[in-house]
């Protein structure tokens, strides 16, 4: 037999009875070469520099170098493990230059580095710098650096950096970089950066930067930038930016830049900028820019240069080209089949083609 196949098999038969006194009792079973705390150890040693074999860690301390483990335990939540960790199932309380586990990585505090699982890590408060893992990845705080999730990955705090899921990517918090869920993207206060999903985009705060939907993208407050949805966009309060939507758009308040929509535009309080849609471009109150819609264009009062299939306001400054334009108070130009000023006097209030004020 090769000496190589020997001292494996002696080395198994050592931890598993490691193993089984570890199961049995508190103590710590452990020899090293030279000593029992540096070089080369074997077994269940708290504290250790060097390179350390053991089966299950237990109530470990501190291990500096590298830690060779082939399973977790659950009574190993104060272990700090500085260097590289290799195992089935790596586990320590804080773990860090290099972690790789073929099933799973767990810290209960921190994991930094250069982290690898064939299945899920996680981290109980932050998870730092490259970190993949096969189906998903977590941290009870923040994920900063690139991570990858082939399904999905999550944080309760705060995400930065390059961050992918093959399904999923949420966040209690922020969410700032480049971002790409294979089905949605979801902060619980703002996303900055690109942001891309198959399905869906949503941020309970902000949303900043250039943001791609497959079907939608919205959020609680603003959204500033480059947005593009396959179904619709809406901000809770404001919308800016360019903004391009299969079906339509709004903001629960003000709506700026340039608005294209499938069917329909609307802002509850004001829109300012460029809108083009087929159905309707409507506000509550304002809407000044240039407006294109071959259906209906509403607003309390409008200011600009409009084109739309029916025009209807309370007062209109500018220019305003329809089939039928209707407004109580004209400051300028309509141009269409029907024209009806009511501010203009008897018997010139409605006009074909051409009226003026």
């Amino acid at each position: 037999m090769k000496k190589s196949s020997l001292f494996f098999i002696s080395f198994c038969l050592i931890q598993f009875s490691y193993l089984q006194a570890q199961t049995s009792s508190e103590s710590s079973l452990s020899f090293g070469i030279p000593t029992k705390t540096a070089g080369i150890g074997f077994g269940n040693s708290h504290k250790f520099s060097g390179i350390r074999l053991n089966f299950a860690d237990k109530h470990v301390e501190q291990i500096n170098g590298i830690n060779i483990t082939f399973w977790k335990h659950n009574e190993n939540t104060n272990a700090v493990v500085n260097g590289i960790s290799l195992g089935m199932f790596p586990t320590a309380a804080k773990m860090g230059i290099i972690n790789v586990g073929i099933v799973g990585i767990t810290a209960h505090k921190n994991m930094w580095g250069l982290n690898i699982a064939g299945i899920g890590l996680g981290a109980g408060q932050n998870l730092d710098g490259i970190t993949i893992a096969g189906i998903g990845l977590g941290s009870g705080n923040q994920i900063n650096g690139i991570a990858a999730a082939g399904l999905g990955l999550g944080s309760g705090s705060d995400m930065n950096g390059l961050i992918l899921g093959g399904l999923g990517v949420g966040s209690g918090a922020d969410i700032s970089g480049i971002v790409i869920g294979g089905l949605g993207v979801g902060a619980g206060s703002d996303l900055s950066g690109i942001s891309i999903a198959g399905l869906g985009i949503g941020a309970g705060g902000d949303i900043n930067g250039i943001t791609i939907g497959g079907l939608g993208v919205g959020s609680g407050k603003d959204i500033n930038g480059l947005t593009f949805a396959g179904i619709g966009i809406g901000a809770g309060r404001n919308l800016s930016g360019i903004q391009i939507a299969g079906i339509g758009l709004g903001a629960g308040k003000q709506l700026k830049g340039i608005s294209i929509a499938g069917i329909g535009i609307g802002a509850g309080e004001e829109i300012k900028g460029i809108q083009i849609a087929t159905a309707y471009v409507r506000s509550d109150n304002i809407i000044s820019g240039i407006s294109i819609v071959p259906g209906y264009l509403k607003a309390e009062e409008y200011r600009g240069l409009s084109f739309a299939g029916y025009s209807n306001t309370n007062v209109m400054t500018g220019v305003s080209i329809a089939l039928f334009n209707n407004t109580k108070e004209l400051h300028g130009v309509q141009f269409g089949l029907l024209n009806y000023a009511g501010n203009n006097r008897k018997g010139v209030r409605l006009l074909p083609i051409l009226n003026i004020h």
